[in-house]
């Protein structure tokens, strides 16, 4: 692809990222070509399926074959099915941001059309990574009464699949574009430490959503872990239950830091020249960090108190990261503090299950 034809897609797909991702949005905005251009595509491809699957209006099937088809996306004929349903499907959409997203996907998948094969081969594997997490979703939740998945195991499968999947095809998009500019570079990000920070950053997610995601009948806590506190999904619903689930809750936030401590190879493996890259990394850690900390010191069965990090903090984190982008050692002291604190927060350790 052309570097002038690269610049009109990159502007292209800014414009719809910018109203649909806040965070995603400051950290693809950085990035140098051609990464900028790939990273936005696949989100907003995972987006577009995310929005299919979490409308009540739409049913099962429908969001079954969706997926179907995006898994299938450069299969003859799949682009202009799925290109229909989801504009079908438009119409049943009842929150204006996700109605104009679906709207807007003949002109995402004009975008994604014009992406060379290689390209295609890498969001190929994305979305079926993606695609199988959210048939999860979609088998397990059937909406109404809240339903858990049944263990452990199957949370961490849907985690590496939707965080991971992500993950591993952020570190591709790195190592190829480490590749075509840094000519004395050793060695790479690695995709299994990429898997595990994606798998963290899905993990604090779907903690700091678990109210929401209750009241639309989907509980992601595992039915062994609540069998150990006596609760059942539909107890999650009343916020006083909270203390009875906070040891639970630490104990993954424990698991989510156990692979977000894989951040400092995966920072140290970029090389110091490719700013932007290094940047897009460390800004998404720390407010996974950041954002742990709150859910921490939260209600998280309230639906009114939503734990998340301010503007300013954002911000303030942007602002402070010249220093982290040539010292690994002032990228590490910065997460190890944030690690430390988070630490202090749980109690001292003073749980069950997964250690820090």
């Amino acid at each position: 692809m052309e570097k002038r034809e690269r610049a009109l897609l990159s502007g292209d797909i800014k414009s719809i990222l910018k109203n649909v991702a806040r965070t995603l949005y400051l950290s693809v905005k950085i990035m140098p070509e051609p990464v900028k251009t790939s990273m936005g595509m696949g989100y907003l491809l995972c987006r577009v399926m995310d929005t299919v699957v979490d409308d009540p209006a739409i049913g099962a099937g429908d969001k079954l074959e969706v997926l179907r088809l995006m898994r299938g996306l450069d299969k003859p004929g799949n682009a202009d099915q799925v290109l229909e349903k989801v504009s079908g499907l438009a119409q049943h959409t009842r929150k204006p941001a996700e109605k104009e997203l679906l709207l807007k996907f003949s002109k995402i998948l004009s975008i994604y059309r014009k992406f060379p094969e290689a390209d295609r081969n890498l969001f190929s594997e994305l979305l079926d990574g993606v695609a199988e997490g959210m048939e999860m979703d979609v088998r397990t939740f059937p909406g109404g009464a809240p339903v858990a998945f049944q263990t452990a195991t199957e949370l961490e499968r849907y985690c590496a699949l939707i965080g991971g999947a992500p993950g591993i095809f952020w570190a591709r998009l790195y190592r190829e574009t480490i590749r075509r500019s840094t000519r004395i570079a050793a060695h790479f990000p690695s995709e299994k430490d990429a898997g595990m920070i994606g798998s963290a950053l899905q993990i604090t997610n779907i903690l700091k959503d678990l109210p929401a995601d209750l009241r639309i009948g989907r509980c992601y806590l595992p039915q062994a872990d609540l069998d150990k506190k006596n609760l059942k999904p539909a107890d999650l619903l009343l916020p006083a239950n909270m203390e009875r689930l906070r040891d639970l809750t630490a104990a993954w936030m424990s698991w989510a830091v156990d692979r977000l401590d894989q951040s400092e190879a995966f920072v140290s493996a970029i090389p110091k020249t490719e700013l932007a890259l290094r940047a897009a990394v460390i800004w998404p850690v720390y407010w996974a960090m950041d954002t742990l900390e709150e859910i921490a010191h939260a209600n998280l069965l309230d639906p009114g108190a939503r734990p998340r990090i301010s503007r300013n903090r954002i911000y303030a984190t942007i602002a402070a990261t010249p220093p982290l982008l040539l010292s690994n050692t002032a990228f590490a002291r910065g997460y190890r503090f944030r690690r430390e604190t988070l630490i202090v927060s749980l109690t001292g350790g003073q749980f069950e299950g997964r250690a820090l």
